[in-house]
């Protein structure tokens, strides 16, 4: 069975031979189509069609931005240990240990992301509703299970707040997040952001998709490139 994603990547690649726009406007149009049916059911369950609160005039949060960087870099990193486990390792049994042990590893990271993201809008003021179709889930319990201590105690030290009582580990790194200190390495983030646009941005179907980064980026990103190719 397809994943969710290849199957939106598959219609993508479909729009796009239909109608000639670009991989990446065709993706999005899909998604947008996507989120629309997902409004229908809420209006069908009696939620309203629009958001109180309005957030296309707000520019996003630094501390958000830092936020994504910071959690993806460490998943992208489980990934790396996960896939390079398998490469060399004959013994199965070390390798069921290591591999579950990196990838619940990075979903911890990715569920703590998620969390403290829908955790920020909500106290932005966007309703459950709507971060029930944001979040692509079918009721608000699935929702509220983002809501972990974990994460508030994550969001906490993301927004410069008090440390929840019995804090571990997640305030502090929200708070070097923020501070670009400590855990944060914002030193790797190009890195990251170069290695992520060589592999699997849609380049050179999509001649244009390098256009919104800064020319330095561009130009990383394309020596990246020449490099896989030889």
């Amino acid at each position: 069975m397809k994943s969710h994603n290849q199957a939106r990547a598959n219609e993508a690649r479909q729009r796009q031979s239909q109608t000639g726009e670009s991989y990446a406007a065709a993706l999005q149009a899909i998604r947008l189509e996507r989120l629309s049916r997902l409004g229908d059911i809420s209006e069908a369950d009696g939620a309203g069609g629009h958001d109180p609160v309005d957030l296309h005039e707000r520019a996003v949060p630094e501390e958000l931005t830092e936020l994504v960087r910071y959690h993806s870099h460490r998943i992208a990193k489980y990934l790396y240990f996960a896939v390079d486990e398998g490469r060399y390792r004959e013994d199965l049994a070390e390798w069921q240990r290591n591999t579950l042990y990196k990838l619940t590893d990075g979903l911890e990271h990715l569920h703590l992301l998620i969390g403290t993201i829908a955790a920020y809008l909500r106290e932005t003021g966007v309703t459950d509703d709507f971060l029930r179709r944001y979040l692509q889930v079918r009721n608000d319990r699935q929702v509220e299970a983002y809501f972990t201590p974990s994460v508030q105690e994550h969001l906490a030290g993301l927004t410069g707040r008090q440390a929840p009582q019995n804090s571990v580990v997640w305030h502090d790194v929200g708070r070097h997040i923020a501070n670009h200190s400590g855990w944060s390495s914002p030193e790797r983030h190009d890195e990251l952001e170069v290695a992520l646009h060589a592999l699997y941005a849609n380049y050179p179907d999509d001649s244009r998709a390098f256009d919104h980064l800064p020319p330095d980026m561009q130009m990383r990103i394309l020596a990246v490139l020449n490099c896989l190719r030889t």
